[in-house]
This record gives structure tokens, C-alpha cells and sequence, in this order.
């Protein structure tokens, strides 16, 4: 269900495998971004109804539809760059 490279950020981020349930579980924003992958994210409206993380909304998995498993988790970042994962 989690790809090495998954498992290396997450352990490089802080990011448990609860948390990483969590977000998979709670996530209600899903946009296609290429090459079969798509993201996921929990949005901020969502996090804040939940109450369960503070950094619920601060990060995203993006999903491998190919393999049905994780490719990588990823902090979303308030840059110009970041906005492209932020948009719904």
C-alpha cells in the first residue's frame, strides 16, 4: 500500500502511519495530475470540522491508480510553486 520512496519521506517528514490512515481516510479532495497518479488532500474547512490534527490540511498523498498505493506524502507549501497542489 506504501511505496520505499513513500516510506522514506514519511519517516523524513514526521508523517506516522496513523496519520498517514488518517489523511487517506478523511481526504475529500482528489485531483488527477498525471501519469495515471492523482492527489489527495484533506482541505481546510474539512481539517478544521475534524479537529483531529493540526497538520491534517498541511499535507498530501499523492496515489498511484497503476499500483493502488502510495507513491510519496508531501507538505503543501503557502510558495507560488505549492499552489498548483492547493487548488481544487
Amino acid at each position: 500500500m506504501i511505496s520505499h520512496h513513500a516510506k522514506v519521506r514519511c519517516q523524513t517528514r514526521g508523517v506516522t502511519q496513523n496519520f498517514l490512515e488518517t489523511l487517506l481516510k478523511h481526504a475529500d479532495v482528489d485531483r488527477p495530475i498525471g501519469d495515471n497518479c492523482r492527489l489527495l488532500r484533506v482541505s481546510r474547512t474539512s481539517a478544521h470540522k475534524l479537529n483531529v490534527d493540526d497538520r491534517l490540511a498541511r499535507y498530501a498523498v499523492i496515489w498511484s491508480d497503476d499500483t493502488s498505493r502510495v507513491v510519496t506524502v508531501m507538505p503543501l507549501r503557502e510558495t507560488r510553486g505549492g499552489a498548483r497542489y492547493r487548488r481544487m
